[in-house]
């Protein structure tokens, strides 16, 4: 299978295409804005690699993270798709940090954070909510610097932890039958941690309109 992965909720990004197990294209860049501007020539590479062949399937970390990145990977990931037939899944960029007993940890500003439970789900709690994590023996991970979990007197277990797109592959791999026919099935949009319109809008900002 011919997989195309695309990390975009970090400064730190990266596309990966996968063929057969193989890894053909691996591209990394860093920006925090103009995502477009690394992306697209990342992309021509990969299909230029691809020569007549085409991406079967499309993974694009969904955060948390940047907004404006995970948004600009989703884009071009549903242009692709529409030329190329290729399926969409987002996965959780945090998934392939995740340890056993351990909590991901990212600062949510506000005085809140953001975290991913052992089961995958994703919440907003405050400050003073943080320690209880440590009570309950978890290990704290974060993919941002420590300090600021430091300076709450909370030492993470690791920090600066980076999701890739070729983490992304993995964690694809590792996933059940049924956990990626959900994935496939589930629209491919970014994780908000808060609601990001007081209203629903009628479509996706990135979706072709017809």
């Amino acid at each position: 299978m011919n997989i195309l992965a695309l990390e975009t909720s970090i400064p730190q990004a990266s596309l990966v295409l996968v063929c057969n197990g193989d890894v053909v294209v691996s591209e990394h860049w860093e920006t925090e804005r103009n995502h477009d501007s690394y992306l697209f020539p990342a992309l021509q590479k990969a299909m230029n690699a691809l020569g007549p062949e085409k991406p079967e399937l499309i993974l694009v970390g969904s955060g948390p993270g940047s907004y404006g990145g995970v948004r600009v990977a989703l884009a071009a990931a549903v242009g692709l798709a529409q030329v190329t037939g290729a399926r969409i899944a987002a996965i959780c960029s945090w998934a392939q940090l995740a340890e056993p007993g351990a909590i991901i940890v990212s600062d949510a500003r506000r005085g809140n954070w953001t975290i991913r439970r052992e089961d995958g789900s994703i919440a907003v709690i405050t400050d003073e909510q943080l320690p209880e994590l440590l009570k309950n023996g978890y290990k704290l991970l974060t993919p941002e610097t420590g300090d600021k979990l430091i300076q709450k007197g909370i030492h993470p277990h690791r920090d600066k932890l980076t999701p890739t797109a070729d983490g992304l592959v993995r964690t694809w791999l590792a996933m059940s039958d049924e956990e990626k026919n959900k994935a496939l099935a589930t629209p491919a949009e970014p994780i908000y941690v808060r609601p990001p319109h007081i209203t629903t809008p009628h479509r996706k900002p990135w979706e072709i309109r017809h």
